[in-house]
């Protein structure tokens, strides 16, 4: 989860211009302001920076009551990286 981690902060730095201070794993994405629309963004961010597919997961109001803290999105990066390397 570190690597996923990582990267996730420094996508999130970049492209949403959050500052790294605040990009700390029980960051809540509520207290980062991302909302609906900025999930959205997020979700097409982390398929173009990880090569994986969100689109299983259409339902983006229950998957952001899933993901309420940075280190909950880390996981879930995770649990499509090893189900796409699973095959």
């Amino acid at each position: 989860m570190t690597d996923t981690f990582e990267r996730l902060r420094a996508r999130l730095h970049r492209d949403f211009g959050m500052p790294l201070a605040s990009l700390v794993p029980e960051a809540t994405l509520e207290s980062l302001e991302v909302d609906s629309l900025r999930m959205i963004e997020l979700l097409f961010g982390i398929e173009e920076e990880f090569g994986l597919s969100t689109q299983e997961d259409a339902d983006h109001n229950q998957l952001r009551q899933r993901l309420r803290t940075l280190a909950d999105l880390a996981s879930y990066i995770d649990e499509l990286r090893q189900a796409k390397a699973a095959g």
